[in-house]
């Protein structure tokens, strides 16, 4: 009996793998699907792949890779997320630092080491299981696919709450006297350029309060806000020391900047 199991499961396995790989496929193709454009830090700026087009287009390809996945003959049901996930790595090696939209409007840690590590993962898996043979049995395939779907949406949504919670967490503690603002962009973050945008219409006073320094990637953020992504800003006070935690994203750099004390028409600007 125990012989028999072992050698079904093996069977079964090339199945499954292709299976549980087109799961993540599914929750982020339809997250892009249905999450309105101007929610999202698309980190891609320039292009076809652009926003407003762009997420519907990188949803659209997750989706039908996904389809291809849990529908195609053999190997090429394999074929359809190893390719998938070896393009995510080469984009997520490339927007090192950006925040992540993998997820839609999911409040995830931004693009880093991490993501590219698994994304390759995957398409290795994906390729293993090519080699190995995948028999399109469809009922394993999509049993496999809902657990792996539902247990990434459940991944995704822990870590969304997490970091809503641990950012009310931080704007409530946050007492100190703001003086100046560090911020930090990049050029190629259209998140940054909205956020330049809006820095045009505040008081000259406040604008004057923020230094700005352009990154090229995460590898040139302070360590504190590695895994923060661009925009990302600092606290400082009248001497230019740090105050409160860091923050990330447009509204949390704009509440930061407006948090400044404005108590002379000389305002304090750190170097």
């Amino acid at each position: 009996m125990r012989v028999t199991f072992g050698r079904t499961l093996r069977h079964l396995l090339p199945d499954m793998a292709v299976a549980a790989l087109a799961g993540p496929l599914l929750v982020s193709g339809v997250a892009k699907a249905v999450t309105p454009a101007e929610q999202l830090d698309w980190p891609v700026g320039s292009g076809p792949l652009a926003a407003p087009d762009g997420p519907r287009l990188v949803g659209a390809a997750e989706l039908v890779a996904a389809t291809v996945a849990l529908v195609a003959p053999g190997r090429l049901a394999a074929l359809a997320p190893a390719g998938s996930y070896a393009a995510l790595t080469v984009a997520a090696h490339r927007m090192r630092g950006t925040k992540c939209a993998c997820f839609a409007s999911a409040r995830l840690a931004a693009i880093g080491r991490t993501h590219v590590r698994a994304n390759a993962t995957m398409s290795l898996l994906a390729a293993v299981a090519a080699a190995a043979g995948p028999e399109r049995r469809f009922l394993v395939r999509a049993g496999t696919a809902v657990l792996s779907a539902a247990t990434t949406y459940g991944v995704v949504r822990a870590l969304d709450r997490r970091a809503e919670q641990n950012s009310e967490a931080t704007a409530q503690a946050c007492q100190e006297r703001v003086s100046a603002v560090r911020l930090y962009v990049s050029d190629d973050c259209p998140a940054c350029r909205s956020l330049k945008h809006l820095l045009r219409f505040m008081e000259p006073a406040r604008r004057d309060a923020v230094s700005t320094t352009v990154v090229s990637g995460e590898s040139e953020l302070p360590p504190e806000m590695t895994d923060l992504g661009v925009p990302c800003a600092q606290g400082l006070d009248a001497r230019g020391e740090p105050v409160c935690p860091p923050v990330a994203g447009i509204g949390g750099v704009k509440a930061l900047i407006d948090s400044v004390t404005l108590t002379s028409p000389a305002v304090h600007r750190a170097g």
